[in-house]
């Protein structure tokens, strides 16, 4: 069974649709009301039935801004966004001047010539038109692109969240164990294992701290020293030693050394962790 459109395939929703419809009503109501204007003004005669046949020019904007929103969403290439623009303008100019023939033909006295028609919307009107056929579908594109890059870039970060190391296997005696890394209190290397330090035993994993460092969520995991990494979830508090270096002290007491050359890193990323604890 072909599957059928829907407004909200293209990003329409009856909300929008009934505020561009609301938009082109005003701007036909507008038209009238400058038709009404310059007629006073300059001491003619004022037609209501032809004022809004006239106004007819608005009418086309609706079906031709939704094809033109329909089609981007298709688009590939610059040709064929230039296309997307350029047709409903091309078209818009004939079926205007069509459009007014038609109805005058049918519903009034006077037939208004399909030419003259063509002539005064290309002299009166050619202007605002292309103008709202390149500016509203320019900046539509513009900020999709815009929001589709964002969302794609939050995407990419949770996923990359997603393949963090949430465990490690570690090995106590004969037995196996499964230790979350958000419950690991540090880690020192002791090549070419490292020391997971938990809760108050200390085990070891087969891995090296580089390796172990690129698979960690760098957001809570920080080098502190060549040799160690600390989960910052589990640091208690830290204290200058006067030479660039620090004390670091962790939940269970225990205390480590930050170098001067990891402290800037070490300090940036607890003070967000912390902030976002708040």
């Amino acid at each position: 069974m072909k599957p059928t459109l829907t407004l909200s395939q293209f990003g329409f929703s009856q909300r929008k649709i009934f505020v561009l419809f609301g938009f082109l009503v005003t701007c036909i109501l507008l038209t009238v009301l400058i038709d009404f204007l310059e007629s006073r003004f300059q001491n003619y005669g004022f037609y209501l039935s032809e004022s809004l046949l006239f106004s007819s020019y608005w009418w086309i904007f609706l079906p031709l801004w939704y094809g033109q929103l329909s089609l981007l969403e298709t688009h590939k290439t610059k040709v064929r966004f230039a296309l997307i623009v350029l047709i409903p303008i091309i078209i818009h100019l004939f079926a205007f001047p069509g459009l007014v023939w038609l109805i005058s033909s049918v519903f009034y006295t006077h037939t208004f010539e399909f030419g003259q028609t063509f002539e005064f919307g290309l002299t009166q009107h050619f202007f605002k038109i292309f103008l709202l056929y390149t500016i509203p579908i320019g900046l539509y594109a513009f900020f999709r692109d815009r929001i589709r890059d964002f969302q794609s870039q939050n995407n990419s970060i949770s996923k990359e969240a997603n393949d963090f190391l949430t465990s490690l296997k570690v090995r106590e005696g004969n037995k196996q164990l499964q230790i979350p890394t958000k419950d690991v209190f540090y880690f020192s290397a002791n090549p070419p294992y490292v020391n997971v330090h938990y809760k108050d035993k200390k085990h070891l994993c087969n891995i090296t701290l580089k390796s172990l460092s690129e698979k960690l969520d760098l957001r809570f995991f920080v080098r502190i020293h060549k040799s160690e990494i600390v989960n910052l979830i589990h640091v208690q508090s830290y204290k200058s030693r006067q030479n660039g270096d620090y004390d670091v002290t962790m939940d269970d007491g225990t205390e480590l050394r930050l170098s001067r050359n990891f402290a800037k890193d070490f300090k940036s990323k607890l003070e967000i962790l912390t902030q976002d604890k708040l």
